[in-house]
């Protein structure tokens, strides 16, 4: 049996697809698909469902000729063969498969994770299935990211220190770009699915290959090296990915909690010839730009080792973990990043819709999953349409099938910066988040409010500082008026231009205590007042953050220190406002909750009927008490009429005498005869 990469630990098993089609057409790639095989004694069925939302609309590839001209295309013809799946009868079973030439991937039993790859190069026939742990020789990795929380004490700290090989990952894949694609589509497969169980959706945009020369200078420090990857993006890449190849332990490095901004970026090394554990590795370095820090020994998920474990060992993370969970909630609620929070829209994924997958595409009116994973009374999983009578599936106006009303409040207030919302009555969707007026006081006063954030120097420092960092006293920030790279306010191109006397709180962030070392940038100090400093200034992010407050009624804005009416120009918005009504940080005027636009005067329906169904309920219930009435008077008259004469009779018998005195026992005698002649007509008028 020929080696497979070097390793011998291997079983031979055929998979058998069924129900294949004869055919084999990159137009005819099943949405599902099933193999079976034989795997140590075992028989094993995998069910397959086609990751369909793998790339979107906008996906396109760059290289760069050997001129150095950059090139960009959007092929048209990819072959997607990109799997999900389960095991049969396995319910802790999980899989990541290619099915581009044969089976190529990760699977995991409840037992045992196993890789899988085809012996031949067209897939056909035979394929090697190993346990991972037998074919990992590689020394552990660990990430880059100083963890706030980290044990220095512990062994195993992770160094910050990167460096560049002298081949590329392009060069890896023997400089051939179709073979290159096929490795990052595995890769991104794999993430996609990891990040399911969070909620999350993954699709590549696109990448970059340096095909030539790389665009920047590898630097030993991991910090400068991070630093000029994220200057390079922000200015040349916006929507791309970069791998470099690293010669130390550490494989990956990110910025912490700093998605949909300018340092929402990471360095990923292309460690292992298996996808699917550097798969695991950017999984891991994109959990850093969600705000997950690692693990600590208190941190659980299901396996024995979660995604964000610091180090990497030679078992592949599936699951993250209660920490992680609990970071990724905070940052959606704390940072609010809107471009996270926009799934794409069902027209930008580039396949047709499969109803089946889980995402409501084109043409569908809801989508709960497979007809075994569907639990969704709204939705038929067999046509992705609603249910006979349902309004709505999902969303959070969604309740029982049916929408809610404009007076059930969707996204309760947050924070002094946020507004809530309610729904509108016509959508299962909560309407778009908006925020409070900027300029109103937040944190007991500590900040005014700024596009929903409560910016405040004391969070800056602890961000780029750690959790011990404070600010730096009030003399620190007259280093502003320096005109330094270290210390300055506003810069004219390469040219740095010092603070006025009154904007000194306004430029370079001073902080004291912290880390030795910043998160971001490099350090200046000057004796207790410490600094970061780039070599970018259009990307210099310590300094003080627009919006932060530099004084009684007075905020930072443009690294100016200015009144609020002159930053916002938001003074008494809300009094402008109609009815139950206030601005937000939009200068726009918003219904509060239990009141309809557009004048915000109608009082919102509380129990989700409209007017016209409450006027339609009271007629049919004043017909019903109508009809009740009459019926009610139709008896009692047809039961007076039916009364025998009889009674009548009765009530005209004449009265009996009052009974005579003791004394006169004739008068005794003839009343006593009286009352028995009546008795006796009473008797005769019964038996009439």
């Amino acid at each position: 049996i020929p080696e497979l990469d070097g390793k011998k630990v291997y079983e031979i098993v055929r998979p058998i697809r069924l129900h294949a089609l004869q055919k084999r057409d990159l137009k005819s790639r099943p949405d599902t698909v099933k193999y079976a095989m034989t795997l140590g004694g075992r028989d094993i069925e995998m069910h397959l469902q086609k990751n369909n939302g793998i790339l979107t609309k906008d996906y396109s590839e760059t290289y760069y000729t050997k001129d150095g001209m950059l090139v960009t295309t959007t092929p048209e013809d990819l072959d997607l063969c990109y799997y999900h799946g389960k095991i049969v009868n396995d319910s802790k079973s999980s899989v990541s498969m290619s099915t581009c030439d044969g089976l190529r991937g990760y699977f995991q039993t409840e037992e045992q994770r196993f890789l899988i790859e085809p012996l031949s190069q067209d897939g056909d026939g035979d394929h090697a299935v190993s346990k991972y742990e037998d074919v990992n020789e590689e020394t552990p990795r660990v990430c880059g990211v100083t963890n706030t929380s980290w044990d220095e004490s512990e062994e195993g700290a992770p160094p910050r220190i990167l460096k560049s090989r002298s081949h590329s990952s392009y060069k890896k894949m023997d400089s051939n770009l179709e073979k290159l694609r096929k490795r990052i589509f595995e890769i991104i497969n794999y993430i996609n699915n990891v990040y399911k169980e969070i909620n999350t959706f993954v699709a590549l945009t696109g990448f970059e290959v340096w095909t030539d020369s790389d665009k920047i200078t590898v630097s030993p420090v991991a910090g400068e090296t991070l630093d000029r990857f994220t200057q390079w993006r922000n200015s040349d890449l916006v929507k791309r990915q970069h791998a470099i190849d690293l010669d130390s332990a550490t494989v990956g490095l990110a910025h912490n909690g700093a998605l949909c901004g300018g340092l929402s970026t990471g360095i990923v090394q292309d460690h292992n010839s298996k996808a699917i554990s550097v798969g695991a590795t950017m999984a891991h370095e994109m959990g850093h730009n969600l705000g997950m820090s690692h693990d600590s020994s208190s941190c659980v998920c299901s396996d024995g080792t979660c995604i964000m474990t610091a180090a990497l060992s030679y078992f592949i993370p599936q699951h993250f973990s209660s920490c992680s969970t609990s970071n990724y909630v905070d940052y959606l609620n704390n940072k609010n990043p809107e471009c996270l929070l926009n799934m794409p829209k069902p027209k930008e994924l580039i396949q047709p819709p499969v109803c089946g997958n889980g995402f409501v595409e084109t043409g569908e009116e809801c989508d709960c999953g497979t007809v075994k994973e569907c639990t969704n009374q709204c939705c038929s999983a067999t046509t992705c349409k609603l249910t006979e009578g349902s309004q709505c599936a999902t969303g959070e106006c969604c309740e029982n099938c049916k929408i809610m009303s404009a007076a059930h409040v969707c996204r309760p207030k947050n924070d002094d910066c946020d507004l809530p919302e309610s729904c509108t009555g016509k959508s299962a969707w909560c309407p778009e988040d908006v925020f409070a007026v900027n300029g109103i006081p937040c944190k007991n006063g500590k900040g005014y409010c700024y596009n929903g954030q409560c910016p405040q120097k004391e969070e800056q420092c602890i961000k780029m500082w750690g959790p011990t960092a404070v600010v730096a006293r009030e003399s620190c920030y007259n280093y502003n008026t320096r005109a330094e790279y270290f210390a300055y306010c506003k810069h004219n191109g390469s040219k740095y231009i010092g603070c006025q006397r009154r904007d000194v709180m306004c430029g370079k962030l001073f902080c004291e205590n912290g880390n030795a070392s910043p998160n971001y940038g490099r350090l200046v100090k000057f004796k207790e007042c410490k600094a970061t400093f780039y070599s970018d200034p259009e990307n210099d992010y310590g300094q003080v953050d627009t919006g932060t407050k530099c004084g009684e009624g007075m905020v930072c804005n443009q690294n100016e220190c200015v009144d609020l009416e002159t930053a916002y120009k938001a003074t008494n918005c809300s009094a402008k406002c109609k009815g139950h009504a206030v601005c937000d940080h939009r200068m726009e005027c918003r219904c509060q909750p239990g009141w309809l636009p557009p004048d915000c005067e109608t009082p919102a329906e509380s129990d989700g009927l409209s007017k016209g169904v409450k006027i339609a309920i009271a007629v049919v219930v004043c017909v019903l008490i109508g009809i009740l009435l009459f019926g009610l008077a139709v008896f009692f008259y047809k039961r007076r009429k039916s009364t025998p004469h009889s009674f009548r009779v009765i009530r005209t018998l004449p009265t009996a005498p009052p009974p005579p005195p003791p004394s006169s026992v004739q008068s005794r005698v003839l009343h006593n005869d009286f009352i028995n002649a009546r008795q006796v007509a009473k008797l005769t008028l019964y038996n009439v």
